[in-house]
């Protein structure tokens, strides 16, 4: 595998696929830095607007998938980056052209999670001959580092919850379940599902019990994971949320997840006196 300096080497176009939030903006500034030219597939209701000012792109949807490798290869683009927030629209939001409804032909005899449907994504675009990279490869600064991030340290029984909880978000992630789950005093309080992490927060928040020891959120790369497409992520609504709903920290998986805005995602949990630790497996 080409290691990430290698890749923005050879790259000199990248096509970006663009969802929503701060991930797509940053990639594009990345692009910039490095005297890559970016060129944005943009998506209404999920694209930022403000994202494509004085950038080059197109407006389409989700399901017009000819459509969009047909825009790209007349851009000449060979390499693609996925980034940022897209939910997984129902069909009928979907609007499939033909190539889209062939592709869920063959996948509906399957049973598919997230993951499953992530590679089975990822083969399909193969086949037209683009590759495909994680946006990490672009900036280096959004892996989680190792150990404690901020100024407050997790006590010996949140690094106890970490671990075993670290444990149970693999096995969920095997299982193509999820990548989160909430630990307390050694009692798993929830799991994620098809809701995501946020929504698993507020889930929990009734069930957790007064305690010296607040429960911890420990979120996890599936030992199977698509690593070009699907990271676990956080960023600072994430730390929000976890100070509202009173747990003691977040435990995020070293090296294998993406921190947006890591010196913005420290401040805030400093400022929150809640811990950031990246668990090194």
């Amino acid at each position: 595998m080409p290691t990430s300096q290698e890749i923005k080497k050879q790259v000199k176009k990248l096509g970006i696929i663009a969802g929503g939030g701060r991930l797509p903006s940053l990639l594009v500034r990345a692009c910039h830095e490095q005297n890559i030219e970016p060129y944005v597939l943009a998506f209404k209701e999920h694209t930022d607007p403000a994202l494509v000012i004085d950038i080059a792109h197109s407006w389409t949807h989700l399901g017009a998938l000819q459509k969009n490798i047909d825009l790209l290869k007349a851009e000449k683009i060979n390499d693609l980056v996925f980034c940022g927030d897209i939910k997984r629209p129902s069909l009928r939001d979907l609007k499939p052209d033909r190539r889209v409804a062939k592709f869920f032909m063959r996948q509906s005899l399957k049973a598919l999670g997230d993951n499953d449907f992530l590679t089975a994504i990822k083969d399909e675009i193969a086949k037209d001959g683009f590759t495909l990279h994680g946006v990490h490869a672009f900036i280096d600064t959004l892996l989680a580092p190792s150990g404690v991030l901020g100024v407050v340290k997790p006590s010996p029984q949140n690094l106890k919850d970490s671990e075993y909880g670290f444990k149970i978000s693999q096995e969920i992630g095997r299982l193509d379940i999820g990548q989160s789950v909430i630990v307390q005093d050694g009692i798993v309080i929830g799991v994620e599902a098809v809701e995501g992490t946020d929504a698993l927060i507020e889930r929990v928040q009734p069930l957790l019990k007064i305690s010296k020891n607040k429960g911890v959120l420990i979120k996890t790369c599936k030992p199977q994971q698509e690593k070009e497409l699907d990271l676990p992520t956080i960023g600072v609504q994430t730390i929000e949320k976890i100070v509202h709903s009173g747990l003691a920290g977040i435990t995020i998986h070293a090296g294998q997840s993406l921190i947006i805005d890591i010196e913005a995602v420290i401040a805030c949990a400093n400022k929150a006196n809640i811990f950031l630790y990246g668990i090194d497996p």
